[in-house]
């Protein structure tokens, strides 16, 4: 086994795993709900185990353009942690950030993405301090990137790592919205190694 997987493995099953990334995916939604000054609506949480070359089964269309905010997990437990919106969506955020009204910015510029990396990294730090605070088990999050591109190609950028050391990976999702409907997006976390909850 791996020793950077086996932390994963010993916070207990799948199930156990499904219950605590949940828990830190609520923080995760108060903190960026903080952040922007509004109120984020919760959606439907799901996870997931798919094979390598089914990453992308129902999410979609893959040439739709989207921003992905990505972020590695560092520590004891290991992972990947995606903040998808598209690009109307995206906008809006940072405008929403900048206390811009939505529809100001027709692009992504150096200020927008700074902006949207600020957020990703706020909801990355506030589930890494759940899962902190439930697992015992530190972690940290990497720099934000900021990715714009097509859903194909983004979801590629997290299947790699996965290709590298198994054929399985699991998804925990969850939806977001505000409460005005200017930002949709999707908040993924992608811990190492799912063969070994198997």
């Amino acid at each position: 086994m791996n020793e950077r997987s086996t932390a994963w493995h010993d916070v207990g099953s799948i199930t156990r795993i499904r219950i605590l990334v949940d828990a830190a995916l609520q923080n995760a939604a108060r903190g960026l709900s903080e952040f922007m000054g509004c109120s984020i609506a919760i959606g439907t949480t799901q996870a997931r185990v798919v094979r390598f070359g089914e990453i992308s089964t129902g999410i979609g269309n893959l040439e739709s353009e989207m921003v992905g905010v990505y972020l590695r997990m560092k520590g004891d437990l290991s992972g990947q942690v995606i903040l998808i919106l598209p690009l109307d969506s995206a906008l809006n955020m940072a405008n929403l950030l900048m206390e811009l009204p939505p529809g100001t910015s027709a692009e992504l510029g150096d200020m927008e993405r700074s902006a949207l990396g600020e957020a990703g990294h706020i909801m990355v730090s506030y589930f890494l301090n759940a899962m902190y605070a439930l697992t015992g088990k530190p972690l940290r999050p990497s720099t934000p990137a900021v990715m714009v591109d097509m859903l194909g190609a983004i979801v590629n950028v997290l299947a790699t790592p996965v290709g590298e050391v198994g054929d399985e990976l699991m998804i925990i999702e969850m939806n977001l919205q505000d409460t005005e409907g200017f930002v949709e997006a999707r908040f993924w976390v992608l811990p190492d190694l799912v063969s070994q909850f198997q």
